[in-house]
């Protein structure tokens, strides 16, 4: 098992060969034991470039790989992506919330929660959160800009 077969994975993956990124996290993980430090890394980034690939059934991977995993922060940035990939923007926040609560030094973790916006100040302040009004100018002020890709989550710099 070596790390550098897993960054050449990755760059694959960087450069949305997303089938060459999916075979070689594929062979990663054949040659990984299930109690490997690394197997939910992997894991995961398997299911995340199978998630691009348009197979949701990576999505199931990323999710188990991220309901083992105590320690690794990636793990859980690789899910987020792949729920953001499936239209999935709730468990996308969360994915990444829960990441942050085990992996605080993660910079890319910390990124991705403020390119995603996980939590803006309502626009009625008298009214609840739940609100109708609330959550339909919420939603609105949310769609203006530019959507973020699941690229810009994983590989943006600064």
């Amino acid at each position: 098992m070596s790390d550098q077969n897993i960054n050449l994975a990755v760059e694959a993956l960087k450069a949305k060969d997303y089938q060459a990124a999916e075979r070689a996290f594929s062979e990663q993980i054949k040659v990984l034991a299930s109690d490997d430090g690394q197997y939910n890394l992997v894991s995961s980034y398997l299911g995340l470039a199978k998630v691009l690939s348009d197979d949701i059934d990576g999505l199931l991977l990323c999710r188990d790989a991220a309901s083992n995993e105590v320690f690794d922060g990636q793990v859980y940035l690789n899910l987020a992506c792949a729920e953001w990939s499936a239209n999935n923007r709730r468990r996308a926040v969360d994915a990444i919330r829960r990441g942050v609560k085990i992996d605080a030094a993660n910079h890319q973790l910390n990124r991705a929660c403020a390119q995603l916006d996980c939590r803006k100040k309502c626009c009625f302040g008298f009214l609840p959160r739940g609100h109708k009004l609330n959550r339909i100018f919420g939603r609105l002020r949310r769609r203006s800009g530019q959507p973020v890709t699941v690229h810009q989550l994983l590989f943006s710099a600064g």
